[in-house]
């Protein structure tokens, strides 16, 4: 179990995962919400069809057709990074790029908000 799930926060104040969250119909907001408290319940116990690990210390959880870019943080917390909406099978290199960014970012300057999830 994890203590905290966070949101990354961008240089603006804003939590581009959280924005994307709030857009989504009810029906998918609660889907993506409910893999997330599986994601602070079961941690680095996650596995496939719900996570998968796609290297750099970058994993996404896989809620239909979205994934939500994560990492651990500080052994008992994870960071949501970003999200899209899978059109593809592969992830954009693009998206990928940014989790990395993002995720130094975070390691480096601890810019994040915690989740009411």
């Amino acid at each position: 179990m994890l203590k905290h799930v966070y949101f990354f926060v961008d240089e603006h104040g804003r939590s581009p995962v959280e924005e994307f969250i709030g857009g989504l119909t009810e029906k998918e907001d609660m889907k993506v919400r409910a893999y997330i408290k599986i994601l602070k319940e079961f941690g680095h116990n996650l596995r496939r069809p719900v996570a998968d690990y796609l290297g750099e210390g970058i994993y996404e959880l896989r809620p239909q057709a979205h994934r939500i870019f994560y990492f651990f943080f500080m052994k008992d917390s994870a960071v949501l990074l970003h999200v899209i909406r899978k059109k593809t099978d592969k992830i954009p290199i693009n998206d990928f790029n940014l989790c990395i960014k993002r995720k130094k970012e975070v390691e480096a300057l601890k810019n994040i908000k915690d989740s009411e999830i």
